[in-house]
C-alpha cells in the first residue's frame, strides 16, 4: 500500500499514513495530489455504520503492519482536517464501514483521511 490505502467500503475514501504518530492539531496534513483531506461531516457522511464486522478493518494489520505497529510506531488514529475542534477519527482497528468516532488524543496518531477529486 505504500502508505496509503483505499478504503474497502467507499472507493472514494484514502487513508494516508503518517511519519510521526504524535498528532499536531495545529499542523496541516496533506493528501496526495489528486486528493483531499476529508471533513468530519464528510465522514459522518460515509461512515454511518454501527455495525463492526463487515469490512475488512481500516488498517490493523494490513499492508505491512503488524497489528497496529507499522514503521515501528502504534498508530491508532487516522483524523479529518476539522479534528482539531470535532476530535473525530476513524480507528485502524475498527472495520471499515464502521462510523466515526470521538477523542482528544494527540498520542498513538495513525494518520489522514482523504477523498479522491
Amino acid at each position: 500500500c505504500g502508505g496509503f490505502r483505499q478504503s474497502t467500503y467507499d472507493s472514494s475514501i484514502y487513508y494516508a499514513v503518517s511519519s510521526s504518530n504524535t498528532w499536531d492539531k495545529s499542523k496541516y496534513y496533506d493528501c496526495p495530489s489528486g486528493y483531499y483531506w476529508a471533513s468530519t461531516e464528510e465522514g459522518k457522511k460515509i461512515f454511518k455504520n454501527n455495525d463492526n464486522w463487515a469490512t475488512p478493518f481500516v488498517y490493523k494489520g494490513q499492508c505491512g503492519w503488524s497489528g497496529y505497529v507499522y514503521g515501528g510506531l502504534t498508530r491508532y488514529y487516522f483524523r479529518f482536517r476539522d479534528s482539531a475542534s470535532t476530535n473525530a477519527y476513524k480507528h485502524s482497528g475498527n472495520y471499515d464501514m464502521y462510523r466515526v468516532q470521538f477523542n482528544s488524543a494527540t498520542n498513538y496518531f495513525a494518520g489522514i483521511v482523504c477523498i479522491k477529486d
